[in-house]
């Protein structure tokens, strides 16, 4: 007696092709990431620069005299690493246009939205990366406190905080494509944002425009609930839930926006090598 195995259903295949296809983009971007730096540039170089930029807004705290400050600071600087690395991508999709590979990418078969969001997943990987080793050094230079059970809980929330301004960069990439002389003004323009508003360096806003625009900053809510995670251990599942809501609505809204970006090029014949 044999058994009649039938394909496998088309939803199933689909998500097969789907991580089949992130998973070429994403070793690409890790190619395109070993050419920028080699481990002792990284190390040496960009490593030593990002924790010195946290040490330098911790120390802010030291001179105000308030160790509690300091740790404010400290703790707050060390994980937005990863959100504000993510903004990386930016600059690399207007690199694909200047490199001239971004018209290859719009006639190959996979969608011009998948192909770019994922060759530059490296970047979300390097700001986890530099956000967890600049967490631990704090901590342990500075008085930083840090529950050891929770930090598994610390890496998801910030995971998720990283991905979601991914996706805000993907939607600030869709207005690069269009002008791509706009991007380091986008990009310094939203770091500052993060920095000022997202409870960063001061406390969220309560009140005004400035609270609106932190409500939908995707650092917000994540960061918050980090900072109770290291103080006490204890995880908000409320701030978690909007944290995860936020990253959702960023990623709908950069894949519009750099959708139409793409289209706009091709269709108004500007996409030249500058």
């Amino acid at each position: 007696m044999t058994s009649h195995h039938g394909p496998a259903p088309a939803s199933r295949r689909s998500v097969r092709t789907l991580l089949q296809l992130i998973g070429y983009g994403a070793l690409a971007s890790y190619q395109d990431y070993r050419a920028m730096f080699t481990w002792r540039s990284w190390l040496g170089g960009w490593l030593v620069r990002l924790l010195c930029q946290v040490l330098f807004f911790a120390n802010l705290g030291a001179l105000l005299g308030s160790p509690e400050q300091q740790g404010y600071l400290a703790l707050g600087n060390a994980v937005v690493l990863g959100p504000l690395g993510a903004l990386g991508v930016v600059s690399s999709t207007v690199g694909e246009r200047r490199s001239g590979t971004l018209q290859f990418l719009l006639i190959s078969r996979t969608p011009p939205f998948l192909a770019l969001a994922s060759r530059g997943l490296h970047w979300v990987a390097d700001g986890l990366l530099t956000s967890t080793v600049a967490l631990l050094a704090v901590h342990l230079l500075l008085p930083v406190p840090l529950h050891w059970a929770a930090l598994p809980a610390i890496l998801f929330v910030d995971a998720l905080m990283t991905l979601g301004c991914y996706c805000l960069a993907l939607c600030l990439s869709g207005i690069s494509l269009r002008m791509p002389e706009s991007r380091m003004y986008l990009t310094a323009g939203t770091t500052i944002v993060l920095l000022l508003v997202a409870g960063v360096n001061t406390s969220v806003p309560h009140s005004g425009a400035l609270a609106w625009v932190a409500r939908v900053l995707p650092v917000s809510h994540g960061l918050s609930a980090v900072r109770q995670l290291a103080h006490d251990g204890t995880l908000s599942v409320a701030l978690v839930l909007h944290e995860a809501l936020i990253l959702a609505g960023w990623a709908a809204i950069g894949f519009l926006v750099l959708t139409h970006g793409l289209r706009h090029t091709v269709r108004s014949g500007s996409l030249t090598l500058r």
